[in-house]
């Protein structure tokens, strides 16, 4: 069947929530059939990232993830965390003893749960790195657009100027990590997302406890006048006005006309809604203990709620 004609369904950040995936995938109608995982036809599966970090079972999620896009009933995008785990564990070759990503405490207690398990895999983790260096940053199908965190036509059509497509070859990766470099500028945006220094000497504690004066924003909104329309907060901090103008030329306002655009990363709770008529974000904070979320999606050009499809967290 041509991609065009199939069922596309998004799925979000699973932080190594392994049963939880099977889980779901199960309700979607995907059955395990002599160990593997059998498609109920008419279907391919899209990933948006963050395959892995804090969860209980990173490397076998993976391993269901790659065996599905492998033979070709799935795509994935690269997330943040996996990005992050390519830099953790490849050396500086300008910086002999050191890598991409300082070994830092709070990097290495970040990365802890993949740490543990690679200590008794070290062979498939080293085979399982490889292909996490492959996966785009961004696709875009059918009617439809997938990115890990933010989509900015600003930094793809940079990042294809310099690899030649969105992703990072080999020979990116050195400059991805440098703070003046075209790629690092791709990479800070299309996978953690753009932020807004906040007013006032304002800041807030963040949820690994470190204090921060810049705040991640809803880049899908087209038109913000406020700071509390353009922030995102669970809580805002104290004494910020949220009711404040807020004036930011370089907010990436994704169009109300743009095809729908599926993303994770930002640890959304509580009601399951699209972000907009074009725009859902997926991550429910499986990484917490909560929901592992999907969008069934057959073309439709304005997103309903009843699209989705959840599954608490199984132990």
């Amino acid at each position: 069947m041509n991609d065009r004609n199939m069922e596309h369904v998004f799925i979000g950040d699973i932080h190594g929530h392994a049963p939880t995936l099977l889980a779901l995938l199960e309700r979607l109608g995907w059955k395990q059939r002599g160990g593997r995982l059998a498609s109920p036809g008419g279907q391919k599966l899209v990933f948006v990232g963050d395959l892995i970090d804090r969860g209980p079972q990173n490397l076998r999620t993976v391993e269901i993830v790659r065996d599905l896009v492998e033979r070709g009933d799935a795509l994935c995008v690269m997330g943040n965390h996996e990005y992050n785990a390519v830099q953790f564990h490849t050396e500086d070759p300008e910086n002999p003893g050191e890598y991409l990503r300082p070994r830092t405490e709070g990097k290495v207690r970040q990365h802890r749960a993949v740490l543990d398990e690679i200590e008794h895999r070290p062979g498939d983790w080293k085979d399982m790195l490889a292909w996490l260096r492959q996966l785009p940053l961004a696709l875009e199908g059918e009617g439809w657009r997938c990115v890990h965190a933010c989509w900015h036509p600003g930094h793809l059509e940079a990042l294809e100027r310099r690899s030649g497509g969105w992703y990072l070859p080999e020979n990116r990766w050195v400059a991805a990590a440098r703070g003046d470099t075209p790629e690092y500028a791709a990479v800070e945006t299309l996978l953690k997302g753009p932020e807004y220094e906040l007013p006032d000497g304002a800041g807030f504690f963040d949820k690994g406890g470190q204090w921060r004066r810049h705040a991640r924003i809803a880049w899908w909104e087209p038109e913000p006048a406020t700071l509390g329309e353009a922030l995102l907060f669970q809580s805002p901090p104290e004494g910020l006005d949220c009711a404040a103008g807020y004036r930011n030329p370089d907010h990436p306002a994704y169009p109300e006309v743009a095809p729908p655009v599926f993303f994770g990363h930002y640890w959304r709770s509580g009601s399951i809604e699209p972000e907009r008529a074009n725009a859902v974000c997926l991550d429910y904070s499986i990484g917490k203990g909560q929901r592992l979320a999907a969008y069934r999606y057959s073309g439709e050009l304005q997103l309903r709620s009843d699209g989705f499809r959840t599954q608490s967290c199984v132990s």
